[in-house]
């Protein structure tokens, strides 16, 4: 039997980053209409999200332009649960641990530091992050798109960071890999093999949208499908 395991971090009111905070809002109600219709307000790179390349790479696609072929596919789970605070991830870590993952590949990356601290300052003051040679080790084993439970991008933990100091994140969408960022939940795939469905909302022009993601236990998804 399949199983799918929801890996998207729950939005509520007031949740937020980088200043901007949510806002849920319910201008339809019961006791005026006898009906609810609600609103939101957020930034698209809060939750569990997916970049598109124009989030960091000047006139590169917008989230409605990315291939929906890049986020549902074959993945392949690198356990890097033992990389906690500050602990850099580095591309021998990923060579030594990732052979299972093949091209084309959803690479997932597993420290299960979400699970820890999601909602907490912490999470994005002090967990791992992505060393260069690790960017480089995706990038040439040509996976598709990247999944992270962590915020992968060291110099954005200092106030104020600018986009040319994001190498990550450049590396990485620069060479039309697609960041699906802050799932939880990692450590419920059992094997070292799965698939993954990322569905971000077609956002016209903007750099990334909030997205349900889930892996698909005993499912053989194909590498590439048809996209009418």
């Amino acid at each position: 039997m399949a199983t799918i395991i929801d890996l998207a971090v729950p939005i509520k009111d007031g949740d937020g980053r980088l200043q901007s905070k949510v806002e849920f809002s319910t201008p339809y109600t019961y006791d005026a209409l006898n009906w609810q219709g609600s609103s939101v307000c957020m930034f698209c790179h809060h939750g569990t999200h997916v970049d598109a390349p124009n989030h960091f790479i000047k006139d590169g696609a917008s989230i409605d332009e990315v291939p929906i072929n890049s986020l549902i596919g074959p993945a392949a789970v690198i356990d890097l649960s033992d990389h906690a605070d500050s602990c850099a991830i580095h591309g021998d870590t990923l060579e030594d641990r990732g052979r299972h993952t093949q091209r084309g590949d959803i690479a997932i990356l597993r420290t299960d530091w979400s699970d820890k601290h999601w909602g907490t300052d912490r999470f994005w003051t002090s967990g791992p992050f992505l060393a260069n040679s690790a960017a480089e080790w995706l990038v040439e084993r040509g996976v598709k798109a990247i999944v992270y439970d962590f915020s992968e991008e060291f110099v954005v933990r200092k106030p104020g960071f600018r986009g040319e100091e994001c190498e990550i994140h450049h590396k990485i969408l620069g060479n039309d890999i697609y960041n699906i960022e802050y799932v939880r939940g990692l450590g419920k795939i059992a094997a070292p093999r799965t698939a993954i469905v990322a569905m971000p909302l077609k956002l016209v022009g903007l750099d990334g949208s909030p997205a349900r993601v889930v892996a698909l236990e005993g499912v053989d998804l194909p590498r590439e499908f048809e996209v009418k």
